[in-house]
């Protein structure tokens, strides 16, 4: 399996957010409840910037796998330095070890960037992404007991980071 990791485009869009959809779905790992649109998603894309906070389309044999992005912490000075990140893996891609590709992507990536400090946040039931950050080296900074109301259950949310 070839793996690439490219600069999202607009034409990504529709895909981005179709594989973002399916995270909604399972109520895994986000805190969206319904589906969301490319135009409900247009400001999202657009804060993607390529030279500090970028989103780039994980491909896999040529397809789209999945996407990985840097999303500002804050929008406060002291936080200018420090992302968040997010991963998203197509259900056909998962198990496949693109999680792990993705999140050393980013540590490569991150000290180029100007990028000091990744931090993921997670729900405590997401057992294989908090496990896959935890392998990668990312240490537990925080726990945020029944923080999301998830229509049916409430759900705890764990913060991992990681300094480059």
């Amino acid at each position: 399996m070839s793996v690439k990791f490219r600069l999202a485009q607009v034409s990504d869009q529709a895909t981005i957010i179709a594989i973002y959809n399916q995270a909604v779905a399972t109520k895994g790992s986000t805190a969206d409840l319904t589906p969301v649109t490319v135009a409900q998603r247009q400001a999202w894309f657009a804060a993607f910037t390529p030279d500090h906070f970028p989103l780039w389309v994980i491909e896999s044999d040529g397809a789209c796998a999945g996407f990985v992005g840097l999303e500002p912490y804050s929008d406060r000075a002291g936080y200018r330095n420090t992302a968040e990140i997010a991963i998203y893996l197509d259900a056909q891609y998962r198990g496949h070890h693109l999680g792990t590709q993705a999140i050393d992507w980013v540590a490569q990536q991150a000290p180029k960037l100007g990028v000091t400090t990744v931090i993921s946040r997670i729900f405590g039931h997401n057992q294989a992404s908090r496990h896959l950050f935890e392998q990668s080296g990312y240490e537990h900074w925080g726990h945020l007991p029944a923080i999301a109301d998830m229509q049916g259950f409430t759900a705890d949310l764990e913060v991992y980071g990681r300094h480059f």
